[in-house]
């Protein structure tokens, strides 16, 4: 890209005989930026374009990253209709959403976007929503994106493809519910919450008399007897009634169990490993401040790249009296 190419290198690297099916690709792609087709072509003949799948938390590799670069090298080729193939498969494995990272996202999307500007046509189509006509769309973009308007209960939009090529289309819906009654999750990591007085003797806190100080003991554990998680975050938000202690304007803050927290005004955000097996116990010093009846919201637990692995609680309500 910056017309300074390593010539001798990429040779070099070209003529050894057991290179992966990923430098094979990448470096093919530097042949082409080069305008060395030939090379290209001759280093990536007959080669694969699928990568078994794997993660590698040190170098944040992926087959699903390693499967978007080959693609944007297909795309560089000018191999599109193999591109539009592997794109697809890209696409699948994405939505699946079982493991992923924001390396692997990016390297997708970046390769999607190139394909686009070589495949792209206009986007044609005629829409009703709640069974009366909108206006027809016509945009030359490879992507169109429409806010809907927000309503109560149920809708439903129809849609003709006017245009010549395939339309694919998603509607997303979200909603806030006003009382959170989501039961308990518990996929391969588990959560129990305790709440004790600053002696260690377990109390109640549905109610609780203000300016009580108190403990939150959060024990997270792994359950999978197979796999160890990394990059684990707890979310720990508070009542609106309770105020965090915050131990480390005092300089008591000695607890190790994690490896990075995050204190908030109204929750604290703690991110740790966990190994087969293990658990971690996190606490926060709290104090119920303000009179009221609050939420208590659930505490929830994920494995930020794993979504096969996640906990949550109840949530509930408290009260704080004089």
């Amino acid at each position: 890209l910056a017309g300074a190419p390593e010539t001798g290198a990429m040779n070099r690297l070209k003529e050894i005989k057991e290179l992966s099916v990923q430098t094979r690709w990448s470096l093919a792609a530097a042949y082409v930026l080069d305008g060395k087709t030939k090379a290209a072509e001759e280093l990536v003949f007959n080669v694969a374009t699928t990568i078994p799948s794997y993660y590698s938390r040190y170098t944040y590799g992926t087959s699903d990253r390693d499967e978007a670069i080959i693609l944007q090298t297909l795309v560089s080729m000018g191999r599109l209709d193999q591109a539009f193939k592997q794109a697809q498969r890209i696409a699948k494995n994405l939505s699946q959403q079982s493991h992923f990272d924001t390396q692997s996202t990016a390297f997708a999307l970046m390769a999607m976007g190139n394909l686009a500007e070589k495949l792209s046509g206009t986007i044609e189509f005629d829409w009703k929503l709640n069974g009366k006509k909108q206006n027809e769309v016509k945009s030359a973009k490879a992507g169109y994106q429409l806010q809907l308007p927000k309503q109560v209960g149920e809708g439903n939009v129809s849609l003709t493809n006017q245009g010549k090529g395939i339309l694919y289309v998603n509607v997303v819906s979200k909603l806030r519910p006003l009382l959170d009654t989501i039961p308990a999750i518990s996929n391969n990591l588990k959560i129990e919450t305790t709440y004790t007085d600053l002696s260690g003797k377990r109390i109640d806190v549905s109610e609780l008399k203000q300016g009580t100080d108190f403990l939150a003991s959060i024990e997270v554990r792994n359950t999978n007897e197979m796999n160890d998680y990394t990059d684990i975050a707890l979310t720990y938000i508070i009542p609106s009634g309770w105020e965090i202690f915050n131990e480390r304007m005092t300089g008591d803050d000695s607890e190790g169990a994690y490896d990075y927290r995050d204190i908030r005004d109204d929750r604290v955000l703690t991110y740790f490993d966990l190994r087969r097996g293990q658990s971690t116990m996190v606490r926060v010093r709290l104090q119920a401040s303000y009179t009221g009846s609050f939420v208590l919201p659930a505490v929830q637990c994920e494995a930020m790249y794993d979504t096969s692995a996640q906990a949550k609680t109840v949530a509930g309500r408290v009260r704080v009296v004089k």
